[in-house]
């Protein structure tokens, strides 16, 4: 017994992995004021220790990482993406293959985005994945999932262009329970709801069925997420107990009155400021088009039709363009107000689907926020700590002893300008160096 338990000693002590960092200055995403000369100590995937490097007592034989001079921040964790289901700037569900998945989360590990919750359009072969991910250390970017989401009959999404078939469609509060007990056993870490008519143009799911899923859902245990547009949506959802609202309030401004319902009823609220940039910013040609840390999700025939006068021309056909700048600011503006208010507000870009580019636009949404006068540090507790505890993810969040090493390393100081979490040096996911 004693020469079994001594060889798994042994087996454990090979296979333990543990690093040293050096010498960069700490951004733990708390908020607070960063640290100069830190050292961090990194064992199999966790931080076991991190304060300044001059007090570090480094294990013997460790891979040792000198980062004098850079910046190291937590992930970018993005609470509101779509996984699979595109190739190039085509939409269909053909494409949810692992295959896929895998590089697109690979795409977002090379941004910095360490994890992502992917808002009902998975298929169940996701399920599989992320298990398999939180069953050891993973690689790639991490999932977390709200599996197949909800709309009515014929409702938005479902007549955009790939997306018949993907969401549940309940006609009535009766088969909610159905379909729940159908996606409940799957454990998704969310419940997803589209609740919009897109400007007229779709049906829009009823009240009181979005209603019966959200009751629904809190019987299995799961937590909401709706997207919305409206005000007077994202009002009677939060009255029933909306987790979070997906989306900003776009067709007016907040009030006192949805401000101390959300409060009162814990709603958070994501933004996704970049997808209502995506909606207008290729009518035009975008001098971002030939940044190379654009093109390192982009692929060269996505952005050479990006440019071309074919697309523009279609892209400037919308009758509703006009109006999408104008969301966009409203959006901003709900964001801000808010947060300023007190309201719980996570990091979400709606990434993934056509044109609204996997990983850029999770940096691009940092850039619309800090238009409306977010600081940079309230940036990074929103796409790290803030975001985490939208999750539950005790583990993740903010580089502190005990959790999870997901961090990325910049050149740049991002305290001085969000826009320099362009400068990546290197990302780690659970210790693993994945760029």
């Amino acid at each position: 017994m004693r020469i079994l338990l001594a060889l798994l000693a042994m087996a454990a002590s090979a296979s333990s992995e543990t690093i040293v960092l050096r010498n960069f200055t700490l951004i733990d995403g708390n908020g607070g004021a960063p640290l100069a000369g830190a050292g961090m100590v990194v064992k199999d995937g966790r931080i076991a220790w991190v304060g300044k490097a001059g007090e570090m007592k480094a294990p013997a034989g460790t891979q040792d990482v000198d980062l004098t001079g850079k910046f190291v921040m937590p992930g970018i964790i993005n609470l509101h993406g779509h996984l699979g289901n595109v190739v190039g700037l085509v939409q269909d569900p053909k494409n949810f293959t692992p295959q896929n998945v895998q590089k697109q989360l690979d795409t977002y590990a090379k941004y910095g985005v360490t994890s992502m919750l992917s808002m009902g359009s998975d298929q169940s072969s996701v399920f599989p994945i992320r298990d398999a991910q939180r069953a050891g250390r993973p690689k790639t970017t991490r999932i977390f999932t709200a599996g197949k989401g909800f709309t009515g009959v014929n409702g938005y999404p479902t007549t955009v262009p790939g997306m018949k078939g993907v969401p549940y469609e309940i006609g009535s509060p009766a088969e909610v329970q159905k379909a729940m007990d159908e996606l409940a056993p799957k454990k998704p870490d969310f419940v997803k709801i589209w609740v919009d008519d897109h400007l007229g143009k779709e049906k829009k799911i009823p009240t009181e069925i979005s209603v019966a899923i959200i009751q629904a859902a809190k019987k299995k245990g799961l937590r909401t997420a709706a997207h919305i547009f409206y005000y007077a949506d994202a009002k009677a959802l939060a009255e029933n107990g909306l987790y979070a609202a997906a989306h900003s309030v776009r067709d007016r401004e907040v009030d006192q009155t949805l401000i101390d319902i959300m409060k009162k009823n814990g709603t958070w609220q994501l933004g996704t400021l970049a997808r209502e940039y995506s909606t207008f910013a290729f009518s035009k040609k975008q001098p971002f088009l030939d940044d190379p840390f654009f093109k390192l999700g982009a692929e060269p025939e996505v952005i050479n039709t990006l440019k071309s006068d074919a697309y523009l021309k279609k892209q400037q056909a919308d009758k509703d363009l006009p109006k999408y700048p104008t969301f966009l600011a409203t959006a901003q503006k709900n964001l801000k107000k808010l947060y300023d208010a007190g309201i719980r507000v996570g990091f979400g870009t709606d990434s993934g689907p056509p044109a609204r580019f996997t990983g850029f636009f999770e940096h691009k949404e940092m850039e619309l926020m800090k238009e409306v006068g977010f600081t940079p540090s309230q940036i990074i507790t929103i796409f790290s700590k803030n975001s985490a505890e939208f999750l539950g993810a005790k583990d993740l969040g903010t580089l502190t002893a005990g959790k999870w090493a997901d961090m990325v390393v910049l050149t740049k100081n991002p305290l001085q300008d969000i826009t320099n979490t362009h400068a990546i040096d290197a990302v780690y996911i659970a210790g693993n160096k994945v760029r």
